[in-house]
């Protein structure tokens, strides 16, 4: 059933999220942001009523998937209205302080959420289940987000523009016209995307990051689990100490990225992460696990934070939504073959050799990356004359 519903998870961007990006480019995306929240709200309220009323999880599923759906649009406008916030000398600590709070509400939602479920105090007090009250928590949470978002003041440049194919009143139009104009417009935005030299890097850089996600989820996961007799409980201390390496990396990237080169910050941390996956098979004592997970933990967060930044400065401001929501996209695409190719490596190669591989993968790319940035870095340089 968890596997089921981790399908349910991830289909919206699997299926929409290119095109997420087009209609969030064409909407207000405060707006959009707004109404998203209230019925995530409205679903969250739902789903202990459906499924007690249906006594199927399902139904339930449905819901999740429209949830899910609802956070596809939400996040693709986040991600494109910070620049509209925020500053362009601040985008980096913007990104790096919503990284940290996100991370951290995650972390925090997760410890107390098994809290909230397992208090006999519902049951015992109020008559009602645990997890039927978590739902109406995360009910309120997402209605009190809805109004401060609405309350929030933004300086939305773009002109937003309605048109006539898009409205729901002709629906007919929309999926006959509307489908070929969507394709059309994403096309526009991945040729901005190779035409931009750090918009393209940043994009580069995600195969990087599903090798080495791929790699924990499908090696590292069994390796601590099952080989090193660990346990689940083992599995859950690491990435209590990854997860705790991802807010120091977030804090980080906000402290000392101002004064570096994003993508050569951005390479330092792939390095980083391929020494981790590197070394992974040669450490056999749970400390030395605890320093991998932490210091690949801390290397994480300025990667994404380093990409959001990338794209918020050297994306025209009617390519953003799209952007984003392809990264998204991409992202999820890129894990789900990442992951069955690790997979089916493993029943050929062991997991020793398979982390040697990828980890010295991760590193020749990203030093190649890193030559050429530096030599380019040098040519542009070079052709300056003195005193300019």
């Amino acid at each position: 059933m968890l596997s089921q519903l981790a399908l349910f998870i991830t289909l919206p961007v699997l299926l929409f999220g290119p095109i997420a990006g087009v209609l969030v480019d064409r909407w207000h995306k405060k707006k959009v942001m707004v109404v998203c929240d209230t019925m995530r709200m409205v679903c969250a309220f739902s789903l202990p009523v459906v499924f007690i009323y249906t006594k199927n999880i399902y139904p339930v599923f449905a819901i999740v998937f429209f949830m899910f759906l609802l956070a596809l649009f939400f996040n693709t406008a986040r991600s494109a209205i910070i620049p509209n916030l925020v500053s362009k000398k601040r985008l980096l600590t913007a990104n790096s302080i919503l990284n940290l709070i996100g991370r951290g509400a995650t972390f925090l939602g997760m410890a107390t959420g098994g809290l909230i479920i397992d208090w006999p105090m519902w049951k015992n007090v109020f008559g009602i289940a645990g997890w039927i009250v978590a739902f109406i928590i995360d009910g309120i949470t997402f209605g009190i987000s809805a109004f401060m978002l609405y309350i929030m003041r933004v300086n939305l440049k773009e002109k937003i523009k309605e048109e006539t194919h898009l409205k729901p009143r002709n629906l007919l139009l929309m999926l006959k016209d509307g489908l070929i104009k969507i394709i059309k417009e994403i096309g526009i935005a991945l040729k901005h995307i190779f035409k931009t030299k750090n918009l393209g890097f940043a994009m580069a850089t995600i195969f990087l990051m599903i090798i080495a996600g791929s790699v924990v989820y499908v090696l590292a996961i069994p390796t601590i689990q099952q080989d090193m007799e660990w346990g689940t409980r083992g599995v859950g201390i690491l990435a209590a100490v990854g997860a705790i390496g991802l807010l120091l990396g977030a804090y980080l990237a906000g402290t000392i990225g101002h004064y570096l080169d994003l993508r050569i910050f951005i390479i330092y941390c792939f390095i980083l992460i391929g020494f981790g996956l590197f070394s992974f098979p040669l450490i056999s004592k749970f400390y030395q696990f605890v320093i991998t997970a932490l210091v690949v933990g801390i290397a994480a967060s300025p990667i994404f934070i380093g990409q959001d930044t990338l794209i918020h400065q050297y994306a025209d401001e009617e390519m953003r939504g799209k952007i984003f929501s392809f990264r998204d996209w991409l992202l999820n695409l890129t894990f789900v073959i990442g992951a069955m190719l690790v997979g089916s490596l493993s029943s050929f190669l062991t997991k020793k050799y398979l982390f040697i591989i990828f980890g010295s993968i991760i590193l020749g790319i990203s030093v190649t990356f890193w030559i050429f940035i530096v030599r380019g870095k040098n040519a542009q340089g070079a052709a300056i004359p003195p005193g300019h």
